[in-house]
């Protein structure tokens, strides 16, 4: 028949065009009802009833930040309401974490008393040398092979013969009670016969014309101490014992001249010498054994 159309020719209904839109009722109590018919998974029509209850929540904000909320959109997004898009942004809350050693929820950080006081013990702390009472350690003091500790006499103690054994001199270089170490000038015998500091490889002297310098300041330099002994005569050589941690000068030295003569003289002259704060003790080497 003629303006007949084929079946397949026939469109059908879109779906999505039949479900009509949500609708919105307000009540009395302030709520509202929103009824949405929507497909389901199994391609049933379903209808949702939504009771919602809108509530204003009032908070402050930087003004700066709520004014860039109000803000014209440019690019794709022109033409939309300003704040936030919700199918875009996710908004959540600020939580802000402050981690604390010891904390419990809901409970005080716990302090240790025992703690507290060792802090503070160690803040109280002062180093102090028992040579020279100054804020370094015994070991580090330029004073240890000049200066005997605080209430302890200079010189070796009278019965120090006996806790050597009565060794004399041999037994001064072998140790005190049970072996241990004697410093060089509190041995027995500490004269010519016990030996002195020595100054080994390429530093070895010439006990002859050497000079021995004790109480030398820790800040000294050997172009200090060759300027001081030049004067007396011709220096050949010229040894600072200093520590390898610091740098600094361990308290004595050796002055070595080519004229034993001159060696005398700047002996005689230099012995009693201010420097550095300290007044120096000069006399010949002893030979080395």
């Amino acid at each position: 028949m003629p303006g007949r159309t084929d079946w397949a020719d026939d469109d059908e209904p879109d779906l999505a065009t039949s479900i009509p839109p949500p609708q919105v009722t307000k009540n009395k109590d302030g709520t509202e009802t929103v009824i949405t018919i929507f497909i389901n998974e199994d391609g049933k029509r379903v209808k949702r009833t939504q009771r919602i209850k809108r509530t204003v929540i009032k908070k402050k904000e930087n003004p700066r930040v709520a004014e860039r909320r109000q803000w014209a959109k440019i690019g794709p997004e022109a033409g939309k309401p300003p704040g936030p898009r919700p199918d875009t942004t996710t908004l959540g809350e600020n939580i802000i974490f402050r981690p604390v050693v010891g904390f419990k929820s809901g409970q005080q950080q716990e302090k240790n008393p025992e703690e507290d006081k060792k802090a503070d013990a160690l803040k109280k702390m002062q180093i102090k040398c028992r040579i020279c009472q100054g804020d370094h350690f015994t070991t580090k003091c330029p004073f240890k092979d000049t200066m005997a500790p605080e209430g302890e006499a200079a010189g070796p103690p009278p019965d120090m013969d006996e806790r050597m054994g009565g060794g004399g001199a041999e037994g001064g270089l072998g140790g005190g009670i049970g072996g241990s170490y004697v410093p060089p000038h509190m041995r027995k015998g500490a004269g010519a016969s016990s030996g002195g500091e020595r100054m080994g490889g390429k530093f070895e002297r010439d006990d002859l014309a050497t000079l021995r310098v004790t109480n030398v300041s820790e800040f000294a330099e050997e172009n200090d101490l060759r300027e001081i002994f030049e004067r007396h005569g011709r220096v050949t050589r010229v040894f600072l014992a200093k520590d390898r941690d610091t740098g600094r000068a361990k308290g004595f030295a050796f002055v070595s001249y080519a004229d034993r003569s001159d060696a005398a003289r700047a002996c005689e002259k230099v012995d009693g010498y201010g420097f550095g704060h300290l007044i120096l003790r000069v006399e010949f080497a002893k030979k080395s054994t």
